[in-house]
């Protein structure tokens, strides 16, 4: 038997195809809802840690600490208030590095200078 296509086949989102493009620098962070972990971005490596593995988060002046099961990640720069409370509010779901260079440049209140991945166990 065949059956034909229901019009609400049309309005079903497609599937994504082809080429992703790395996240632009410009944007410190993207906000999302149902977030289920955070992609971070730098210009050598892009990770991904899941939300359940966020054991505990530390702010400071202008560094935040981020104790995952596996990693621990230290992201440095200014405003991280806000990357702080989107954190806790696991509405955060892409962090990604600006650099030091462009730091002078940029007139946003929030800038992401540095983000370090220490993998849990290292020695270092």
């Amino acid at each position: 038997m065949l059956r034909r296509r229901s019009p609400s086949d049309e309005t079903l989102p497609k599937d994504p195809k082809g080429f992703v493009p790395y996240p632009n620098c410009s944007d410190p962070f993207q906000l999302g809802y149902g977030a289920v972990g955070i992609h971070f971005y730098t210009p050598t490596e892009a990770f991904y840690l899941p939300y359940t593995g966020l054991q505990t988060m530390r702010l400071q002046a202008e560094s935040l600490q981020l104790v995952f099961t596996t990693d621990d990640v230290l992201v440095e720069g200014r405003g991280l208030h806000s990357v702080y409370a989107q954190i806790a509010d696991q509405k955060l779901k892409r962090l990604h590095e600006q650099g030091e260079r462009y730091e002078a440049a940029s007139e946003s209140p929030i800038f992401v200078r540095r983000i370090s991945r220490v993998p849990r166990g290292a020695v270092g």
